[in-house]
């Protein structure tokens, strides 16, 4: 078996561009059903796919961010704030958790609240994000905050 020393971040520039030439907002209904175009099914796949495609569509949205929320019942949102605000098709509980915390992972955030800016390459260029966390007995919320442009 071959050891992939790729980092999370890391994978997570590689889909975004890998999905750059695509419609974002099918990819993310295609997803939300569990499609990640992985055979084997993985889980952190999956999670780095939506992950991608979310921060993708909200910049080609021109968003001034993107939320996922989920519930301690289990129940996710996943919404864009843009012109106005959108509901996209959200990710299953189990996925939407592990987004969270691969996002977590990738800014070192473990307390219930915090943000940190997140540069992303994307092919020559870069984007500047801010990932921000809310946990509370009632769930837990994950924000992409993009610049104005």
């Amino acid at each position: 078996m071959i050891k992939d020393d790729r980092n999370y971040h890391q994978r997570l520039q590689e889909f975004c561009d890998c999905y750059m030439e695509t419609d974002p907002k099918k990819e993310l209904e295609k997803a939300s059903k569990g499609v990640s175009g992985d055979p084997s099914g993985n889980l952190d796949e999956l999670a780095l796919k939506f992950l991608g495609l979310g921060i993708f569509y909200g910049a080609s949205e021109k968003a001034k961010k993107v939320i996922l929320e989920r519930s301690k019942a289990g129940k996710v949102r996943f919404g864009v704030e843009a012109r106005g605000k959108y509901k996209l098709p959200p990710p299953d509980p189990k996925v939407a958790d592990r987004i969270i915390s691969i996002a977590r992972s990738i800014t070192h955030i473990d307390e219930d609240q915090g943000k940190l800016p997140v540069s992303l390459g994307l092919r020559s260029d870069r984007i500047e994000l801010t990932f921000q966390f809310d946990r509370t007995a009632g769930g837990e919320s994950f924000s992409i905050l993009f610049p104005e442009l």
